[in-house]
């Protein structure tokens, strides 16, 4: 039996199996693809999560990451800029996953590939190449279910999320330089921001019904990006690099519901909760609920102890995040918070500062 058995090898699970590892556990990590991949998500760094990668000893910078300095809240034809109050990078999840990946690896962490897991029951879990067991098991399985969970219930009017990246003109690469930009849109959101090698990763949120609207596809919401203000302007001439875009459904933002982690294991990232994308925290809370779960495995603490912990650590930041994404749901309220932060853009920084967690202390 392992001292620490992790499913899924993403920010969370490999944050966790690198600390764990390094602090002499024996860690045994199981990972259902057998290489780089991209995944749903806004792709960017808060100053936490930089923090959190550089201790892990993971450079995003070394990795083609993209400094950002400022961000452009964009309605409809209008927009506003400010400075982030702290530094921010842009960088994609198909690198940086595998970096972290293969830093669980070097600091001793026994990597599987290709394992799906199928089932789990306690401290044991079954998978594609048989059962394994674990003092402490952490499910770090991202938004994915494990095979043969119960499936999570319908959320009525649920978010949709898709991801593309593209090759922008060199005139919105200019445009974009620097900048992450937020654009409301009737019925959800998007998040445009340049990663390494001179891409931009478009991420978009949207309501069911929003999604219903245009038709139930993604050339319907294209259509409709390209004929929206600053979107038309930046993606008339972009070359998507994906034959399709990743997509995801019925996304459930927000703390976890009562009852949600009584079990035996140790629940990471969005297996614990989502905070909503327009933060741009999701990650850091990943990595922070990796290194959380790694202190109460070396510590001997259970998986109640780090549930408590982690709310603390977390609950302030998605409870705040999901305000602000229910308000700017509202046509009313994106209309006031646009002119509020056009009279006064450092209210942007204010929000910004608001949604971040609170700092790590590495002895506490």
């Amino acid at each position: 039996m392992t001292d620490a058995l992790i499913l899924g090898g993403g920010l969370a699970g490999s944050a966790a199996a690198c600390l764990i590892a390094r602090g002499g556990g024996d860690v045994l990590l199981l990972e259902r693809e057998t290489g780089a991949h991209h995944k749903v998500c806004g792709e960017f760094l808060s100053v936490e999560a930089v923090a959190h990668l550089r201790q892990l000893g993971v450079e995003p910078l070394d990795l083609g990451a993209v400094p950002i300095q400022r961000m452009r809240l964009v309605w409809g034809d209008r927009a506003v800029e400010t400075a982030l109050p702290f530094a921010a990078l842009g960088l994609s999840r198909h690198a940086l996953d595998e970096a972290l990946i293969g830093r669980a690896a070097a600091s001793g962490a026994r990597i599987e590939r290709g394992v799906r897991v199928t089932g789990l029951d306690g401290h044991t879990a079954r998978t594609s190449v048989g059962e394994h067991h674990g003092r402490h098991v952490l499910v770090a399985t991202g938004k994915l279910p494990i095979r043969g969970e119960r499936p999570a219930a319908r959320i009525a009017n649920g978010h949709v999320g898709f991801k593309m990246h593209y090759r922008l003109s060199p005139a919105a690469m200019q445009h974009l330089a620097g900048a992450i930009v937020l654009v409301l849109l009737e019925g959800g959101y998007a998040g445009l921001q340049l990663i390494e090698d001179g891409r931009a990763n478009l991420c978009l949120v949207l309501r069911a019904d929003a999604f219903a609207q245009l038709g139930g596809d993604w050339q319907g919401v294209r259509a409709w990006l390209e004929g929206t203000g600053f979107l038309q302007r930046v993606l008339a001439d972009a070359q998507p690099l994906f034959e399709r875009p990743l997509a995801i459904a019925n996304l459930s933002y927000g703390p976890p519901p009562r009852g949600h982690a009584t079990g035996t294991a140790m629940l990471l990232g969005d297996r614990w909760a989502m905070t909503p994308s327009l933060t741009g925290d999701g990650m850091a809370i990943a990595l922070r609920s990796g290194f959380l779960a790694a202190r109460c495995v070396l510590a001997g603490r259970d998986a109640g102890t780090y549930h408590r912990l982690l709310a603390g650590q977390t609950g302030r930041q998605i409870i705040r995040a999901t305000v602000l994404q229910n308000g700017l749901e509202s046509p009313a309220f994106r209309r006031a918070a646009y002119w509020l932060a056009r009279m006064h853009a450092p209210v942007l920084a204010y929000a910004a500062r608001a949604t971040r967690l609170p700092d790590w202390r590495e002895n506490a």
